[in-house]
């Protein structure tokens, strides 16, 4: 699912050259190398279904139009992308992805990044919680924190405490944290449509 301006042009850039692009609606598609260019125009409401066929594979996107600014969506794959966890049952996958990043791989289909923002507000006495890396898929996101013990002991954290609105999933690497430690939290959270 990717959201896409029903105002103006959008661009698709994808990882080697798109041969034929191919949909079922009126909307204007231009292919120009490794370039997508699309224009919905305003009488086309609802999801759109875009295929995208390049010298590699074959993509196959659900364009939801908004009255937003134009967009580009950038399609990253290749050697370095890590297993793909479509058609896994969904806690399976949660599970697999929470391992894949981990041990630092990043899942095919998951763009990551650092985080810019400061601190979140820890709900628990006596810690604190710095976001430093967000993993977006089209489903999930993963935010990456670091948990740090500011008590004077070692310290167990339930993981549900770390739980908000829309969270799916929540995972400390390691448990007890000394007094002045830290670890890394994992939250998994739904992408809203």
């Amino acid at each position: 699912m990717v959201k896409v301006s029903s105002r103006d042009l959008n661009r698709i850039s994808l990882p080697s050259k798109v041969l034929k692009a191919y949909t079922s609606k009126p909307i204007d598609v231009r292919v120009e190398g490794r370039d997508v260019y699309v224009k919905v125009p305003p009488t086309v409401t609802g999801p759109i279904e875009l295929y995208l066929r390049t010298e590699d594979e074959t993509y196959t996107l659900m364009l939801v139009p908004v009255p937003t600014p134009a967009e580009t969506v950038v399609i990253k794959a290749g050697a370095a992308a890590g297993p793909s966890l479509e058609g896994e049952p969904y806690v399976r996958q949660i599970k697999a992805l929470l391992r894949a990043i981990a041990s630092g791989v990043v899942p095919k289909g998951y763009d990551a990044g650092p985080v810019a923002e400061g601190k979140e507000a820890c709900t628990i006495a006596q810690c604190s919680l710095t976001p430093t890396r967000r993993y977006v898929g089209a489903r999930l996101s993963v935010t990456e924190y670091r948990l740090s013990n500011s008590g004077p002991e070692p310290r167990a954290y339930n993981e549900a405490s770390f739980a908000q609105p829309g969270t799916r999933a929540v995972a400390i690497e390691r448990q007890p944290i000394e007094s002045g430690g830290a670890t890394r939290l994992f939250r998994v959270e739904e992408v809203a449509p």
